[in-house]
């Protein structure tokens, strides 16, 4: 079993997030570029994403902080 990486940071889950967005995983996958069984399977924690793709969706479901983070590690030609 792994372990959801935004309970290990003490986040809202990701699914919570696209929710309270009032977003369908489909159209949270198609707006981050992210495939959308593979989100379906992030959100039960048992996929991971990069870091780009971390940073993408939680750009899109506005947990701007967490972006905010992330865009610190992306290469400068990524963000």
């Amino acid at each position: 079993m792994q372990i959801d990486s935004t309970q290990a940071l003490n986040l809202p889950s990701l699914r919570a997030a696209r929710e309270a967005k009032g977003l369908s995983l489909r159209a949270a996958a198609r707006s981050s570029g992210i495939d959308p069984g593979h989100l379906s399977k992030v959100e039960r924690g048992e996929k991971q994403l990069s870091i780009e793709a971390l940073y993408r969706l939680a750009t899109v479901v506005n947990l701007d902080d967490l972006a905010a983070q992330l865009k610190a590690l992306l290469p400068k030609a990524a963000a």
